[in-house]
């Protein structure tokens, strides 16, 4: 990030972005598991997607590359939950100011806006928004839809992702799988590219470079 955020931003903006320090978009994903057993059932089913699951939170960065990888907690937690019990908000107060300027990811409304992570305008009950208001969640809408194309190709090049039956949590180390396929996927995007990075026109680091970081 400290070598890219400048270009991530500037990625962003030109895109239509609002803001001209937006390196990232933040969200929570996950996959589906087959019903466990053992008195689990409860504990990793959503009512939101009414499956059993499990939670993870990354971002997608302009170039495709799925960034700083958390969980997994349980489907029934809220993505705000994960965000705190993964650290987040200190790991992006530290490590989003970059050379003096404080750069951001930008998160649905489930999150809490920050100087270090924005979010679109709240649009309660009895409450309109003004037309900048407005214009900011539309032109942010338009280039946050990168983060479900990132979630999305990863399960159709790994297919196994999606299959719900063969990841048993008591059977096998389900979490680790999704890990593993996040870095073999960051790698491939580095080798072809990915649509996010053709949308923002970002290409990814080399292999060598990504695989040389801490």
């Amino acid at each position: 990030m400290r070598e890219r955020a400048g270009t991530y931003a500037e990625c962003v903006l030109d895109k239509g972005g609002a803001i001209d320090n937006c390196v990232g978009f933040i969200d929570g994903t996950g996959i589906f598991v087959a019903r466990p057993g053992e008195g689990l059932q409860r504990s990793v089913y959503s009512g939101h997607k009414r499956t059993h699951m499990l939670m993870f939170q990354s971002m997608v960065t302009p170039d495709g590359l799925l960034f700083h990888l958390a969980g997994p907690v349980e489907g029934r937690r809220h993505d705000i939950t994960l965000y705190r019990n993964a650290g987040t908000d200190e790991m992006l107060e530290a490590g989003m100011l970059v050379h003096g300027v404080r750069y951001c990811p930008f998160g649905d409304k489930a999150y809490l806006a920050r100087p270090w992570l924005q979010v679109a305008f709240p649009s309660w009950p009895g409450v309109e928004l003004d037309e900048e208001e407005e214009a900011y969640n539309v032109d942010m809408a338009g280039v946050r839809v990168a983060v479900e194309w990132g979630y999305k190709e990863m399960k159709q090049v790994l297919t196994s992702l999606d299959f719900k039956r063969k990841l048993k949590i008591q059977e096998g180390l389900v979490a680790l799988v999704y890990r593993m396929a996040v870095f073999f996927c960051n790698i491939r995007c580095c080798l072809y590219g990915r649509k996010t990075g053709t949308f923002f026109k970002c290409a990814p680091p080399s292999v060598e470079r990504y695989l040389s970081l801490p």
